[in-house]
Protein backbone atom coordinates (compact mmCIF):
# COMPACT_ATOMS: atom_id res chain seq x y z
CA UNK A 1 0.00 0.00 0.00
CA UNK A 2 3.16 2.49 0.04
CA UNK A 3 3.69 2.34 -3.48
CA UNK A 4 0.05 3.00 -4.10
CA UNK A 5 0.41 6.18 -2.01
CA UNK A 6 3.97 6.96 -3.36
CA UNK A 7 2.71 6.53 -6.79
CA UNK A 8 -0.19 8.76 -6.03
CA UNK A 9 2.66 11.60 -4.94
CA UNK A 10 0.83 11.42 -1.58
CA UNK A 11 2.63 11.75 1.67
CA UNK A 12 0.72 9.87 4.75
CA UNK A 13 -0.87 13.25 5.99
CA UNK A 14 -2.80 13.67 2.46
CA UNK A 15 -3.91 10.39 2.22
CA UNK A 16 -5.54 10.36 5.70
CA UNK A 17 -6.69 14.10 5.14
CA UNK A 18 -8.26 12.71 1.59
CA UNK A 19 -9.73 9.37 3.81
CA UNK A 20 -10.71 11.89 6.97
CA UNK A 21 -8.62 9.86 9.60
CA UNK A 22 -5.63 10.83 11.31
CA UNK A 23 -2.36 10.36 10.20
CA UNK A 24 -1.61 7.40 12.60
CA UNK A 25 -3.90 5.10 10.58
CA UNK A 26 -1.81 5.31 7.77
CA UNK A 27 1.68 4.83 9.76
CA UNK A 28 0.17 2.02 11.64
CA UNK A 29 -0.64 0.04 8.60
CA UNK A 30 2.49 1.04 6.35
CA UNK A 31 4.60 -0.26 9.31
CA UNK A 32 2.29 -3.48 9.26
CA UNK A 33 1.66 -2.39 12.73
CA UNK A 34 -2.45 -3.25 11.51
CA UNK A 35 -3.82 -4.79 8.44
CA UNK A 36 -6.58 -3.07 6.42
CA UNK A 37 -9.59 -4.67 5.76
CA UNK A 38 -11.33 -5.23 2.02
CA UNK A 39 -13.04 -1.98 2.21
CA UNK A 40 -10.17 0.19 3.56
CA UNK A 41 -8.44 -1.18 0.77
CA UNK A 42 -10.58 -0.03 -1.68
CA UNK A 43 -11.28 3.60 -0.31
CA UNK A 44 -7.31 3.85 -0.13
CA UNK A 45 -7.02 3.02 -3.54
CA UNK A 46 -10.03 5.13 -4.99
CA UNK A 47 -8.14 8.13 -2.53
CA UNK A 48 -5.00 7.90 -4.89
CA UNK A 49 -7.05 7.34 -7.65
CA UNK A 50 -5.53 3.71 -8.34
CA UNK A 51 -7.37 0.87 -9.69
CA UNK A 52 -8.50 -1.47 -6.72
CA UNK A 53 -8.70 -4.23 -9.12
CA UNK A 54 -5.54 -4.19 -10.64
CA UNK A 55 -3.76 -3.44 -7.13
CA UNK A 56 -5.53 -6.36 -5.86
CA UNK A 57 -4.13 -8.89 -8.98
CA UNK A 58 -0.84 -6.80 -8.06
CA UNK A 59 -0.72 -8.15 -4.23
CA UNK A 60 -2.40 -11.63 -4.92
CA UNK A 61 0.98 -12.07 -7.64
CA UNK A 62 3.23 -11.18 -4.94
CA UNK A 63 1.73 -13.70 -2.41
CA UNK A 64 1.74 -16.80 -5.07
CA UNK A 65 5.47 -16.21 -5.68
CA UNK A 66 5.77 -15.94 -2.04
CA UNK A 67 3.80 -19.11 -1.85
CA UNK A 68 6.06 -21.32 -4.70
CA UNK A 69 9.55 -19.84 -3.06
CA UNK A 70 8.04 -21.28 0.64
CA UNK A 71 6.45 -24.39 -0.82
CA UNK A 72 8.23 -28.00 -1.14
Amino acid sequence: LVNIRKNANLTQRQLAERLGREHSFIAHYELGERRVDLAEFYWICEACQADAAAQASEIMKAFIQLKSKVSP
